[in-house]
């Protein structure tokens, strides 16, 4: 009886594998395909998708890839990955819909236990002339033109939050263009060109909104931190004062503004800042370690 119930409870945890495993490729392929489809692909012509597999034993992976390539599958490589695994790479031109690649992905898995191998590792999907992107811009505003206004702002918050910059910066500029919600658009677009590492332009693009909106504190603060960041001290303390003016009560700002000035050696006013950031807000460190250091000069 007891091993009867093992039993059970062996065949109830695989089962419980399987159900998880399913779920965790159905959310993955639903993700991707979504964020495909919202880039401009369209997911219904055929496209490149490739196979993944690693084992520590070449030859079974020999033996995989004699079974793929009778499919019709195309050897990319099979080659030590690392001092430990081999990796199969094969490839196929096919046409998919979320379920279909979910089958494809089961019988694959299927097929690597077969051959005993050590883990199947998933898939990827590119255009079929591996020369050109799976994504062009070109594409991308295509599919941005058939939207709403809502609908562009909402793609390009999604693109925003998921940190792809670069295709939240294009929707930002469908959105602008179209003179909707245009004060958050230049903000968002602003920070996206700061976070790809383009600081000038994103400055501009934070300016854009002062000019729409001079009480953005956000945007202004922004200008300032980043000013600080290139070393452009005289302009950050420009900036940090205009938003103490936007709001006095944030501790960042006279601490911002204290640093900017430490930098260019005005310590009668750095300490002034320091002071007031702590007054603000007590546990601010940064604030604390500049005011000894002023000190203590």
């Amino acid at each position: 009886m007891k091993k009867v119930i093992l039993i059970l409870f062996i065949q109830l945890n695989l089962l419980n594998c399987l159900i998880a495993q399913d779920t965790n490729r159905k959310e993955s392929i639903n993700s991707i395909f979504s964020k495909m489809e919202k880039e401009g692909v369209d997911t219904k012509k055929p496209l490149l998708y490739g196979y993944f597999f690693f084992d520590i034993d070449k030859t079974k992976l020999e033996k995989l890839k004699d079974a793929l390539l009778k499919e019709k599958y195309n050897l990319v490589r099979l080659e030590l990955a690392d001092k430990v695994e081999y990796i199969l790479h094969v490839e196929k031109i096919e046409i998919h819909s979320r379920n279909s690649l979910l089958a494809r992905e089961n019988q694959l898995d299927k097929l690597s236990k077969k051959f005993k191998i050590e883990t199947y590792d998933g898939w990827d999907v590119g255009n079929i002339d591996d020369s050109k992107p799976l994504v062009s811009n070109e594409n991308f505003e295509i599919t941005l033109a058939a939207k709403t206004s809502d609908q562009v702002l909402k793609i390009a918050m999604d693109f925003y939050t998921n940190k792809n910059y670069d295709k939240a910066i294009i929707a930002f500029q469908k959105c602008i263009n179209l003179n909707y919600k245009i004060d958050t658009c230049y903000y968002k677009q602003g920070i996206s060109y700061l976070e790809l590492g383009q600081p000038k332009v994103g400055i501009e693009k934070l300016e854009e909104v002062l000019k729409i909106n001079p009480k953005y504190f956000k945007a202004c603060y922004n200008i300032a931190v980043t000013c600080y960041d290139i070393q452009d001290d005289q302009k950050s303390i420009e900036y940090y004062k205009k938003a103490g003016i936007i709001n006095p009560n944030d501790d960042r700002v006279y601490y911002g503004l204290a640093a900017s000035q430490f930098v260019l050696g005005q310590f009668k006013e750095a300490e002034s800042n320091c002071e007031i950031a702590l007054k603000l807000n007590p546990n601010n460190i940064d604030a604390s370690t500049l005011l000894n250091r002023i000190k203590n000069k």
